[in-house]
């Protein structure tokens, strides 16, 4: 077992790829923010890649092991120690019972990090995830981040590893690099010229430094930039603003506007609603929104299908190649 001390800011347990085939019934997949760096947490821990783990936000916990294990850290680096001394980010470390985990303040650029367990963390399945939705109230540790006083059980190990083997394969060169200032691929539509917005206002988003907005989260990324023109003068039968529309699907990954602000929909966002849409960014871009932080800023770049798919394939055909013997 591990024993919570502090939760830190934000701590969940998340799994991948979350709660999936509930959307049309507005229950969001939930899951890690960035996808990419949790499932290579567990796949240097000999997981498979959606077994349950922890995203820590801004501020990490301090967790107490009641038993040995064998644990990764991924994603932003924190201020990490192991019974006060610094650890390696990106690599198995085993873990002794007894010794105290703690994780301080994001320390560089990037916001989440994500730790998995060897085994995996032992939560009731709700809805065929792990995944905790604060939200709803629902998933992971009783629905709700990590507190004080919590205790995570493990599961058991299916193999005869021992515990404390660490050798590993990994490829230092596929490391994630996190920044400032993040150059997201996104793909157009539902909504673009000349029916919503107008030319110059496709020049304008692609031309843009757009600066993360202070009050974003799991639910959705506001952004800050200059106002579209749009093309029409209000949202006919949708509302009053040209933002406006009768109430349709969002997709994980939509680029919508409320108004003149865009708001990038996340992993823990609402499946339908009423604003026009003017890009999607595809799957394997989306880890860059979950390490994105307040005032960083985001550079959209328009891409084909067809790249997305290839990108897609090639962050699977790299992962495969990180693993645990």
């Amino acid at each position: 077992m591990i024993r919570v001390l502090e939760g830190g800011w934000y701590t969940t347990v998340q799994d991948y790829p979350g709660r999936v085939g509930y959307w049309e019934v507005g229950v969001p997949p939930s899951g890690p923010m960035d996808s990419l760096a949790f499932r290579i947490a567990n796949r240097l821990v000999g997981n498979q890649e959606g077994e349950a783990g922890l995203e820590i936000t801004a501020i990490g916990p301090q967790l107490f092991f009641e038993t040995d294990a064998i644990i990764a850290l991924t994603g932003a680096k924190f201020k990490a120690t192991l019974n006060g001394k610094a650890i390696p980010w990106w690599e198995p470390i085993f873990v002794r019972k007894g010794s105290l985990l703690n994780l301080g303040a994001v320390d560089g650029d990037g916001f989440r990090a994500y730790l998995a367990i060897r085994g995996g963390i032992d939560v009731p399945l709700y809805l065929g995830s792990k995944s905790t939705f604060p939200f709803g109230r629902f998933g992971g540790y009783e629905g709700r981040p990590l507190q004080a006083g919590d205790v995570l059980k493990i599961c058991p190990i299916n193999d005869n590893l021992p515990v404390d083997s660490q050798r590993t394969r990994y490829l230092p060169d596929f490391l994630p690099r996190y920044s400032t200032h993040w150059e997201i691929g996104v793909l157009i539509g539902p909504h673009g010229v000349p029916d919503f917005f107008t030319p110059e206002d496709e020049e304008m988003i692609f031309n843009t430094d757009w600066v993360v907005h202070y009050n974003s989260n799991r639910l959705g990324y506001r952004l800050e930039g200059p106002s579209p023109r749009f093309a029409r003068k209000d949202g006919g039968e949708g509302g009053r603003h040209p933002s406006n529309m009768l109430d349709y699907p969002y997709a994980i990954g939509t680029v919508n506007f409320t108004g003149d602000m865009p708001v990038i929909l996340t992993v823990d966002g609402p499946s339908l609603g009423g604003f026009i849409s003017f890009m999607t960014i595809p799957t394997a871009e989306l880890w860059k929104v979950g390490q994105a932080k307040a005032l960083d800023t985001i550079r959209f770049r328009k891409i084909t299908l067809p790249e997305a798919l290839e990108l897609q394939s090639w962050q699977n055909r790299m992962l495969a190649r990180v693993g645990f013997n």
